[in-house]
């Protein structure tokens, strides 16, 4: 069953990691982050840590707090795992990781760089995009399909500069 699921997550090559919803008339694209096994092996290894505390505390020691704790570190790695996502909607980039969501102007993005930055930033991979907008605002992205992501992006304003 695990192996089943890793051949899905990491090697599947059917899917280019994007789609198009229509939804009450206009259409998004969403993209879905790259995830690097390393970081797929980091969560998945605190969640069965976490499933181990919540059954010692549920069925061993009763102990209260450590079950609501457990129940709520378990349900945010799982929306960080399976909800980390970019959403073009008209002229906005959405941008959804676990319970941080992040909206940003298309129009305000100057210029998109490739980086291999290892700092928190809301991507499940080392392999990122960093986006510069505003005055002096920066975030760090992986969407699964770059070249596509960037693209729609242009399409929406051609005035970003791409470097490296």
């Amino acid at each position: 069953m695990i192996a089943i699921w890793i051949y899905f997550e990491f090697f599947k090559t059917n899917t280019r990691g994007h789609s198009y919803k229509h939804e009450g008339g206009v259409e998004n694209m969403v993209f879905t982050s790259r995830k690097d096994l390393w970081m797929g092996i980091v969560i998945w290894i605190l969640i069965a840590a976490f499933i181990w505390i919540f059954y010692q505390s549920a069925f061993v020691q009763m102990n209260i707090l450590g079950i609501v704790v457990m129940v709520v570190m378990i349900y945010s790695l799982g929306t960080v795992w399976f909800n980390t996502r970019y959403k073009i909607e008209n002229n906005t980039l959405h941008i959804s990781y676990g319970f941080i969501k992040k909206a940003i102007a298309i129009q305000d993005i100057k210029s998109i760089r490739k980086t291999t930055n290892p700092f928190v930033a809301p991507s499940l991979s080392i392999h990122r995009i960093e986006i510069n907008y505003g005055k002096y605002e920066t975030i760090q992205i992986s969407p699964k399909d770059i070249p596509a992501f960037v693209g729609e992006l242009q399409k929406k304003n051609p005035y970003i500069q791409l470097a490296n």
